[in-house]
């Protein structure tokens, strides 16, 4: 994998990933349920211009829709279907909670368009720490550190 591009905060963060769906009709967030839900709504918002999905880990039978409400983007009904873009969120790499290699790359058989798009999008480089660099043919990888601070009120 080649770094090409920086950015930084939010903005810049889902900015990034507009322009790399930007030719995606339809979008596919594979994720930890809990975990990476609401990172897949945040995304799906950026590009609510689209049809997104949520596909719990592997279960891609389960896929439920990701639909703009006036509470922002919620969990609609069941509508598993090949998708142009596959993005897998990076808890799927986490040891203990995450998915079985395998499992994912049965995933990517199933849900991603023969001519789509493998993304990964993660913190923290979890892909890289987990090898799948190695195990998946990530057509690109969004990565984003973070790093913060506590305040209190002195007394």
């Amino acid at each position: 994998m080649e770094k090409v591009k920086d950015f930084r905060g939010i903005k810049g963060h889902l900015g990034v990933f507009r322009e790399e769906t930007a030719k995606a009709e339809r979008i596919g967030f594979a994720g930890v349920p809990g975990v990476c839900t609401p990172f897949a709504q945040l995304f799906a918002y950026a590009v609510r211009d689209k049809e997104n999905l949520f596909i719990p880990s592997t279960d891609f039978e389960r896929a439920r829709t990701l639909e703009l409400t006036d509470y922002g983007v919620e969990l609609g009904e069941v509508n598993p279907g090949r998708v142009d873009v596959l993005v897998l969120l990076g808890g799927l790499s986490m040891p203990g909670i995450g998915s079985d290699i395998e499992d994912v790359k049965e995933l990517v058989g199933k849900a991603l368009k023969d001519d789509g798009k493998l993304m990964g999008l993660c913190y923290m480089d979890m892909f890289r720490k987990a090898g799948w660099y190695d195990l998946l043919d990530f057509d690109c990888v969004i990565n984003a550190d973070i790093e913060g601070f506590v305040l209190r009120k002195q007394e």
